[in-house]
């Protein structure tokens, strides 16, 4: 990597783990390049427009007071994304965070970029093998980084501060650092500009079903390819390996079951 590129690290704090059912409470990042190191700030904390759950709370310490009055995320994305303009994005954990910056972005019609996505996760996991954790926090105590403290700003520089890290690394080793390699690290390749979820139609309708106590029919594709037709009354979201699901009352079994929501083909009202 050429160590003038300009770079943004990028955290978001949210109310949970759904993109396009779960909102943004802050967005932080900070802009570096290898050579020149700092070279801005973005810190905002967004107004959800939603009560934030406890459990959000006592992760982040971000509470509905601190919240209140702040902008929304129609006001701070396009801020933020005028602030990441056409450096490298870098964040732990990116599908994460990508995937609500792009859900937000598609809902509001914004123009995001197609730049890669740099996933320090993904990159720590190749440079620095056999590790007993890869969450932003672990690898910073081990590598004697400046801990990560659950806040946007915060840990955007501790995600900063792994990037450069693994350059380092791969850097003594001889190995290449252009950033679209560095990007396909771990998995395809993801950018804000295509990574607005395919399924983010379904969460909303289920989303809307929640609020509403109300029973939706659904075309569900199974692991073998097999697709059912169910009635079910969704009652909430979770997340089952790493994929988002919503956990409903199935009509047809007659008893609670939890469906991929990537794996809904088909979502209507009753």
């Amino acid at each position: 990597m050429d160590p003038r590129v300009r770079c943004v690290a990028v955290d978001l704090e949210t109310t949970g783990l759904i993109p396009g059912h779960d909102r943004i409470v802050e967005i932080g990042a900070v802009a570096f390049s290898p050579a020149a190191g700092v070279e801005a700030e973005f810190a905002e904390l967004v107004d959800p427009g939603i009560p934030i759950p406890p459990v959000a709370s006592r992760v982040s310490g971000i509470t509905d007071d601190m919240v209140r009055g702040r902008p929304t995320v129609a006001g701070s994305l396009p801020a933020f994304l005028a602030f990441l303009g056409d450096a490298v994005p870098v964040a732990h954990n990116a599908p994460f965070d990508v995937g609500f910056l792009a859900a937000d972005a598609a809902r509001l019609g914004l123009a995001a970029p197609s730049t890669p996505v740099v996933d320090t996760r993904a990159l720590a996991r190749a440079v620095f093998p056999d590790r007993r954790s890869y969450a932003l926090e672990a690898l910073c105590r081990e590598l004697g980084l400046a801990r990560s403290a659950h806040r946007g700003l915060a840990d955007a520089h501790s995600c900063r501060m792994l990037f450069l890290a693994c350059l380092e690394r791969l850097g003594a080793a001889g190995a290449g650092t252009d950033p679209a390699d560095l990007a396909s690290i771990g998995g395809p390749v993801i950018d804000l500009a295509a990574r607005a979820p395919a399924a983010l139609a379904t969460v909303a309708g289920l989303s809307r079903a929640i609020e509403g106590g109300a029973d939706v029919e659904i075309a569900y594709e199974s692991a073998r390819k097999e697709r059912t037709f169910r009635r079910i009354q969704p009652l909430s979201f979770s997340v089952v390996g790493g994929s988002p699901a919503v956990i409903a009352f199935c009509r047809l079994r007659g008893e609670r079951r939890t469906f991929l929501v990537d794996s809904i083909r088909e979502i209507r009202a009753v």
